[in-house]
């Protein structure tokens, strides 16, 4: 196997081990969650964590993305980019603890302070893990991510679980986690010998800033085409309602899983990559099994979507597995845009990548005030689902114009039509919602039958190993 796919699968393998336990701890803890917190409860806790999503780019100015991208490269001062990077988070974390300050004792928001916990402690995480990633720290990176989701179980079934703290205390449990693990990421990747005062480089600053800053209307947008539905939900429809949207955007997060733990491995392989002379024939495979993939993933989560959300959701919640083909769509459109999105990264222009981002986020938005009002959670998922897919489109056209990727478009559009096919069914009650997704799913399988043959290939080479 060519050195640059065996780079590629070690470090998705790593991430594998790390974000799948991560990803599945944190699933899991569904029932938890929905069997103390009511609907109401639920979402206003969900609200409040994510509002971290929308509050972060802007005041840390995405330093964290510039400090990763910036530590892969041969021959840089890693002590100057981390000071540069430590210098802009607690300016961030001290304008956020002005603005918590004042919402508590002018407003009387009993949550500020705890989401003013989680702001520093996300914030601490963040800086710490993604520099450790940087330095090529990729065993121990997955390590504080398991550890992370860890500490994330034992906090909530203590708080949440026996001493039912409600709301303050899923913020809390989350603090817990974030600053444990940042603490472990600063000792065992021994970061702290790269906090060196004098090394504060306001010229290279500026050059991280200038990486960083585009990112910064990329991810607002990203939040609004992610998150912003269930504000909007909770504008005209109440927090009961939002509640079961968001238990029902738990499921779509497992294809997410899908680019959480490739994206982190290719990233890199992208950054290292581009400039090589045979990378077209490299991105070109990769895209094709990677797409397969994400078809294949969220078909197969269509068919499971009752019987999952059957186990995982207590009976209040079950009524949200309405809402999960749609979102499963959406993920899936996401998954690929994401793709083409670490392109953008690799070339550190990321103009285009906001570009898309911001068309994506004022589709989303407008589709939301008009079909929420109307249609509730679902008009939010189609909403959701039709931005998604605009991004994708937008960046594969993009991307295809400055990188040679092959794409066997018919094949593509054939399994993308088809899972459209399977998510409209899935959204009925009748016993052919599930009939007509096997189907198709059978369909995405064999559309591939040559990439098929080499999984095959593979799979039996590892079992006789």
């Amino acid at each position: 196997m060519n050195s640059k796919y065996k780079i590629l699968a070690s470090n998705t393998v790593i991430f594998a081990v790390g974000n799948i336990l991560v990803k599945l701890i944190s699933f899991f803890l569904m029932p938890l969650y929905t069997s103390i917190l009511t609907t109401e409860q639920y979402g206003v806790a969900e609200l409040l964590n994510n509002t971290i999503e929308i509050v972060l780019p802007l005041a840390t100015l995405c330093i964290v993305e510039a400090l990763y991208r910036f530590s892969i490269d041969e021959n840089t001062n890693h002590s100057e980019l981390f000071m540069n990077s430590l210098f802009v988070i607690v300016i961030g974390d001290i304008v956020v603890a002005i603005g918590s300050v004042v919402c508590y004792y002018c407003i009387g928001y009993t949550y500020a302070l705890y989401f003013l916990l989680l702001f520093i402690t996300t914030t601490f995480y963040k800086v710490t893990c993604q520099f450790a990633r940087g330095l090529g720290h990729v065993k121990r990176y997955a390590l504080y991510g398991v550890t992370n989701s860890l500490i994330l179980v034992a906090s909530n079934v203590v708080l949440l679980g026996i001493f039912k703290g409600g709301v303050a205390a899923y913020l809390l449990s989350f603090s817990i986690s974030y600053g444990i693990s940042g603490i472990l990421a600063l000792v065992f990747s021994r970061e702290y010998k790269f906090i060196q005062k004098d090394q504060l480089n306001f010229r290279s600053l500026k050059e991280m800033l200038s990486y960083s800053l585009p990112s910064i209307p990329n991810m607002l947008s990203w939040w609004v085409n992610s998150l912003s539905d269930r504000y909007i939900v909770l504008l005209f429809w109440g927090s009961g309602i939002t509640g079961l949207y968001t238990a029902a955007s738990k499921l779509p997060a497992m294809i997410n899983l899908v680019t959480s733990i490739f994206q982190q491995a290719w990233q890199y392989s992208t950054a290292t990559e581009i400039d090589s002379e045979d990378n077209s024939s490299f991105f070109s495979n990769i895209f094709r099994g990677y797409a397969y993939f994400c078809a294949l993933a969220c078909g197969g989560l269509l068919i499971l979507n009752k019987i999952i959300c059957k186990i995982l959701l207590q009976s209040d919640f079950y009524s949200a597995w309405k809402f999960v083909p749609l979102l499963l769509l959406a993920a899936t459109f996401g998954c690929i845009a994401t793709y083409f999105g670490t392109f953008y990264n690799a070339v550190k222009n990321n103009k285009m990548l906001m570009v898309s981002t911001i068309v994506g986020a004022i589709i989303n938005f407008g589709l939301n005030f008009f079909l929420i009002p109307q249609y509730g959670g679902m008009g939010a998922a189609i909403a959701t689902a039709f931005s998604y897919f605009v991004i994708m489109v937008i960046r594969m056209v993009d991307v295809c114009r400055f990188i040679n990727i092959k794409i066997d478009f018919t094949r593509f559009w054939i399994q993308f039509l088809t899972l459209f096919i399977a998510v409209l069914f899935s959204c009925r009650k009748s016993n052919i919602s599930l009939l007509i997704p096997i189907f198709m799913f059978v369909i995405i399988l064999i559309s591939d039958m040559w990439l098929l043959k080499k999984i095959t290939v593979v799979l039996k080479r590892l079992i006789n190993r």
